[in-house]
Order: structure tokens, then C-alpha cells, then sequence
């Protein structure tokens, strides 16, 4: 579904050269388009200013009473406040408690392309306790995708897990939950996934900033063969040269508070920032119609993913979707 502010000449050729890309390779794609994309950025530009279309992109909110009908959207996030506040997660779960009982686990601190700011942050496999004291004491280290609640069955069952399953579609593979903790001011730069995603806050509040899925043109998303996709845009700095379209992106915010839980679809793009320190769960599973519904094209790019390979991740899916380095 393209961009509803772009003509539908401009959106066929920019996905002409998104898929061109891809199998050419970022070097070779700009030697050899690399001026057939800065033309047609330049008219998608000019045509967007003559041509204003309102936003049509939404986060949407549901209450309580609507909690157990159709928890799913195709295209939107869904914020369920406060749905775990009963949840044994967030009456038990704090850095005292994980320190304690977790902390002579082996936790990895991951520095996959794109999924931190600073790409010299170590790749390091450390002791709960001790990245547990590193975070009080002000490092900007943060502790995401972890296998551990996967891994300890005790901490799989502080979550509602039959409430969770009813996000579940059609054809969905595995489901698995993804362990986050970071200190205040860390955060994910822009980023998605073909993984739908459920995300409980446990601890903390954090900041989400969402752009639909086919805003891949204005943030400036390239095809790097990897099974994830991300933006090194800043969406406080629209007036960078590397991202002409950047402007014309809508940015839609929300804000988690400890209990609530936020439901978003494959590819939405979002950038993730920790207000406090924070400790977050993300159940995740994954549905070939879904990823297909929400971007044909980066649902293609994500079977032809060589950064590792399909057969790596998805027989049998694993969800081992952020373990490739750059």
C-alpha cells in the first residue's frame, strides 16, 4: 500500500529501485541509480508539497471492555492500558528482584546494525548482576532481545499467557518472548521486524515513536539483505541532507506506563526510548499472511534475507531474527 500523499507512477518506480537494490547491493545500486533515485526523490518532493493529503495513520486505544473481543489491527498499533496490571510481572518483577534471583546468568548485549546508537557498543555476554549494577551506576548499555524469560519456565508463568495467545492469527509460527532492560536516556533507533509484536511494560515508562510501514520512503529504510530492516534517521533532525524526505513523514507517539501493553503489527517502524529505567517483555510470533498484508515488498525482502539466510530463522523459526552482526 503506498503512501496515500505519493502518485502511484512515483511509488512504482521507487519500488523498482527499493527491490533493484537489494540484489545489487548498496555499493553497485548507488554507482549505478544512485541519480535515478536523487530525480525521482527531488519530484516525490515537489509533488508532496503541491499535494498535501492528511495523515492516515492512527495508534489506537482500546478499553477494558474491549479486551477480550478482536485484539488485532492489520496496519495499527493498539495500547491496552493497564491490561498487566494484574499480571504476576509487574507485582514481582524490578532490578532487585532479577539481580537476586537471575543474577548469575549469562545475559548478551547485542550491537546488530541499526538496533543501537552507538555502533561501537560492545557485543558481550556478562552476568545479570553485574550489567543489573553497570545500569544503576549510568551505562548506556542496553539489555535487549534476550532469551532469558524463554529459557526459565518460572518466568513464563508470571504472564496471563492465554490472554497473550489471542493476538495469534492464522498460520502463526512459535511464539517467544523477548526480555528488554535498559537504563533512562537509552534507546532502539528506528527499526521493524516481520515478527507481529505484543510488548508488556513491566517497569518504567518508555516512549514509542510509530511511522506506518510504506513511510519506509520518506525515512530513508535500505533493502541490506538482513531479516530485519532499519532507518539511521533521527526523527528530531528533519533537515538532514541524507534524508530529503524525511519532513514528510508523520510520526505518531504513545507512552508506556508499568501494566500497560502495546500491540503493534509486522513492519510498523518504530523508534524506542526509555524514559526511566525500564524492564519490558516483547511476545513475538510470526505469520507469512500478515507480513504480506502489511508490506508486500519488505515481507519479499525478508524471504530473500541472506544476513542469515531464511532457512536459519524459519525452519524451524527460532525468532533468532537479531542475531546477525554488521
Amino acid at each position: 500500500m503506498k503512501p496515500c500523499n505519493v502518485k502511484n507512477s512515483h511509488w512504482l518506480k521507487y519500488n523498482m529501485l527499493f527491490l533493484a537494490e537489494h540484489f545489487l547491493g548498496e555499493k553497485n545500486y548507488n554507482k549505478l541509480l544512485g541519480r535515478t533515485e536523487a530525480k525521482l526523490y527531488a519530484d516525490i518532493d515537489k509533488y508532496i508539497k503541491e499535494n498535501p493529503i492528511e495523515d492516515d495513520f492512527q495508534i489506537l486505544e482500546r478499553k477494558k471492555e474491549e479486551w477480550e473481543g478482536k485484539l488485532d489491527h492489520p496496519h495499527f498499533p493498539i495500547v491496552y492500558r493497564g491490561a498487566a496490571n494484574d499480571w504476576a510481572c509487574t507485582s514481582k518483577w524490578n532490578f532487585e528482584y532479577f539481580s537476586n534471583k537471575y543474577g548469575n546468568e549469562d545475559v548478551t548485549l547485542i550491537n546488530n546494525a541499526g538496533l543501537v546508537k552507538d555502533t561501537d557498543q560492545a557485543y558481550d555476554v556478562v552476568k545479570l548482576r553485574d550489567y543489573i549494577t553497570n545500569l544503576k551506576a549510568g551505562s548506556k548499555k542496553y539489555l535487549k532481545f534476550s532469551r532469558i524469560v524463554d529459557e526459565k519456565s518460572t518466568l513464563r508463568e508470571d504472564f496471563d499467557y492465554e490472554w497473550l495467545k489471542k493476538f495469534r492469527v492464522p498460520f502463526a509460527q512459535n511464539d517467544l518472548f523477548y526480555f528488554f532492560m535498559g537504563g533512562k536516556n537509552t534507546m532502539t533507533p528506528i527499526h521493524d521486524g516481520f515478527a507481529t509484536t505484543v510488548f508488556v511494560q513491566i517497569e518504567g515508562t518508555k516512549k514509542w515513536i510509530f511511522y506506518p510501514t510504506n513511510h519506509r520512503l520518506f525515512i530513508g529504510a535500505r533493502p541490506r539483505r538482513y531479516n530485519y530492516f532499519y532507518s539511521e534517521a533521527n526523527p528530531y533532525n528533519l533537515n538532514d541532507s541524507k534524508f530529503p524526505l524525511l519532513k514528510h513523514a508523520k510520526p505518531h507517539e504513545v507512552t508506556l506506563h508499568a501494566g500497560d501493553v502495546l500491540y503493534f503489527p509486522s513492519f510498523v517502524w518504530h523508534q524506542v526510548e526509555n524514559v526511566t529505567d525500564t524492564i519490558g517483555v516483547a511476545y513475538k510470533f510470526a505469520a507469512l499472511p500478515s507480513g504480506f498484508t502489511s508490506s508486500k515488498m519488505l515481507a519479499t525482502c525478508f524471504l530473500l534475507a541472506t544476513k542469515p539466510w531464511l532457512i536459519e530463522t524459519m525452519m524451524p523459526w527460532r525468532g533468532d531474527t537479531y542475531k546477525y552482526k554488521k
